[in-house]
């Protein structure tokens, strides 16, 4: 029976059998033994702390090891490459930055030395590495594969370790280009190659038919240059790059001249001749081509009339044609009026028809000369004794002088000879006066000689040489009187003898001259006072002052100067210019031009009415510095 079964079989059964207290004996004590000592900790418990405290020691090894060892490397690569690492397929593990540098300077002398050499029909360019705006550092590129595997933080370091380990590192070259740089400097380039497309030209001066034939222009192509540059340079090695251009076509060829040609000669081969009466002008080829122009139009070379030299060159000849006035000449004399010499019948040729016909003759060719008769109107006279009160010429209108003191014989004769062109001339109300179409011809049947006058800015022997001085007075006349002055030019240089009478009531002065040549530069101006005007000339001999006066009707206006203005002053050039001469026998030598200096002149004008100011109009005068001019014989 189970022990534990030990109160169920005795106990109980006991108790109920005797009907009282259970009586049980004790088991009997057993002795005390002493106590006993504990048992020291058993081998295993060491042994579990000494695997623990090797697993801490490792774990700290599993993680300081990779962060200590790229700084490990350190001391056995210092200042070096580390293992590896190469620069554009070549190991440079264990060198240091400063052998590093060495030896990419002379790896790469020929390229630092010359890049690329630009070159185009024969012609090289050899711009530096900054010339071209590249830079190319190989102390970065030493510096950049030393430093490889020690960058940031350890694990970005280890990172770094890792692929140098497992695949390595080529440092790439760097070439830094600065766009602008390059391309300024293949600009410049550009300014050497390139040239415009030059069209075939045709020049027909002085008669003569001459043909420039055209050609090819050359356009420099910078941006594709420039990429081409690019290209080149990455290869880190001189290379040989020939410059992009652009042919250009001129947009007028060789065809398009061979036809103008053609044109040309047949327009120039004859003269042109123009009558009236029993009088003829013949203009020459060579005067014929200064009225021609040649202008592209479309991909040719047409012919042209110039319809302002074309309106010049009719202008002078109606200074020919026309015969002036053909009212009769008169005298103011003490109040009243008197006829000196009988109107005649005159001509005056009708300009506008005469260029349209002279376009029509100019274009068309022919083998002959051209034959053009010249449109005319003539002239009746419509001043008569009968009527000479109704011109309304009552008094002095104005008067202009000046003086031809120290004048050669030849000068004062033709003064004179102006003078009497001018004298005794009426002027309808509202017409316009031409100082040139009333002189007429300047020849020896008018009364003139020949004598010095300023041509092609230069003074030289020319019939008439002095009829200056009589425009000049007749202007200063027409200034005072308030007359418009529609047309006026100055001389090219200062003349020391227009100073005296120069500013009318004002004295003497500069900025008052008129010159004039005959087809070229006229003096014109209307009169606006509504009455007839007429035009008196006295020639003073003693005192050598010419005086033109205007008589009419007065106008309720007064005349004010403001002036001189002087400016731009220049000193005259102290070299003197030779003019040869084949007329002069050689070695003579004779002074034509005296050396003044230069300066700008502005006078002003102004009319006042009533009191009050009603025009200001400035006349304006250049005088260019002037040398001795010498003419030196060469015949």
């Amino acid at each position: 029976m189970p022990i534990d079964d030990y109160f169920q079989e005795y106990g109980p059964i006991q108790r109920r059998r005797a009907g009282g207290q259970p009586e049980f004996e004790l088991p009997p004590r057993e002795p005390e033994l002493p106590p006993r000592r504990r048992a020291p900790r058993r081998p295993a418990a060491r042994r579990r702390r000494r695997g623990v405290t090797r697993l801490v020691i490792l774990l700290a090894l599993l993680v300081l090891t990779p962060l200590v060892l790229p700084y490990a490397l350190d001391l056995v690569y210092p200042d070096t490459a580390l293992p590896g690492v190469s620069i554009q397929g070549q190991p440079v593990a264990g060198l240091p930055r400063e052998t590093i540098n060495a030896d990419l300077v002379e790896r790469y002398r020929p390229f630092l030395s010359q890049p690329v050499a630009l070159t185009y029909a024969g012609e090289t360019w050899t711009p530096s590495l900054a010339e071209l705006g590249a830079r190319f550092d190989t102390e970065a590129m030493a510096r950049a594969a030393v430093s490889a595997g020690r960058h940031g933080d350890p694990l970005t370091r280890l990172r770094e370790l890792w692929q140098l380990w497992r695949h390595g590192l080529d440092v790439t070259p760097r070439l830094v280009v600065d766009q602008r740089a390059l391309q300024s400097y293949l600009l410049g380039v550009a300014l050497l190659l390139e040239r415009p497309p030059e069209n075939a030209a045709l020049s027909i001066a002085t008669g003569r038919v001459v043909g420039t034939p055209g050609a090819a222009g050359v356009q420099v192509l910078v941006d594709a240059t420039a990429n081409d540059v690019l290209l080149a340079l990455r290869d880190l090695r001189p290379r040989d790059v020939p410059v992009r251009t652009r042919r250009l076509e001129p947009s007028i060829g060789d065809e398009a001249l061979v036809a103008a040609q053609s044109q040309a000669l047949a327009l120039l081969q004859s003269p042109i001749e123009m009558r009236h009466n029993d009088r003829v002008w013949v203009w020459a080829p060579e005067r014929l081509a200064e009225l021609l122009r040649v202008e592209p139009v479309a991909g040719r070379l047409e012919l042209r009339v110039d319809a302002e030299r074309l309106a010049r060159a009719v202008e002078g000849l109606a200074q020919q044609v026309d015969s002036g006035t053909a009212e009769p000449r008169l005298r103011f004399a003490d109040g009243a009026l008197q006829i000196v010499e009988p109107g005649r019948p005159g001509w005056r040729l009708r300009q506008e028809e005469t260029t349209t016909a002279l376009q029509q003759v100019l274009l068309s060719p022919s083998p002959i000369t051209r034959t053009l008769t010249l449109p005319v109107d003539e002239l009746q006279p419509r001043i008569t004794a009968a009527n000479l009160d109704n011109l309304g010429i009552t008094g002095l209108v104005a008067e202009g002088k000046s003086s031809f003191a120290g004048s050669a014989a030849y000068r004062i004769t033709n003064i004179k000879a102006g003078a009497r062109r001018m004298d005794g001339v009426l002027i309808a109300p509202d017409e316009e006066f031409s100082f040139n179409r009333q002189l007429g011809e300047v020849n020896a049947e008018n009364g003139f000689v020949e004598g010095y006058a300023i041509i092609g800015n230069r003074t030289q022997l020319e019939w008439g040489g002095g009829v200056c001085q009589v425009s000049t007075t007749v202007f200063r006349a027409g200034f005072w009187a308030g007359l418009p002055i529609t047309e006026r030019h100055a001389h090219a240089f200062y003349i020391s003898w227009y100073d005296r009478f120069g500013l009318g009531p004002y004295g003497d002065g500069q900025g008052l001259d008129a010159a004039i040549y005959t087809g070229v530069a006229d003096l014109k101006f209307v009169n606006d006072t509504g009455a007839w005007l007429l035009m008196q000339t006295e020639v003073d001999d003693v005192n050598q002052v010419l005086t033109v006066q205007f008589y009419g009707a007065p106008p309720a206006r007064q005349v004010q100067l403001e002036g001189p203005l002087i400016t731009n002053e220049v000193r005259a050039p102290a070299e003197p210019v030779y003019v040869d001469d084949p007329t002069l026998p050689r070695g003579a030598v004779r002074q034509s031009d005296v050396a003044r200096s230069g300066r700008d002149i502005t006078v002003y004008r102004v009319i006042v009415e009533n009191g009050a100011e009603v025009s200001r109009e400035a006349f304006f005068t250049r005088f260019r510095a002037w040398p001795n001019i010498f003419v030196r014989g060469t015949g």
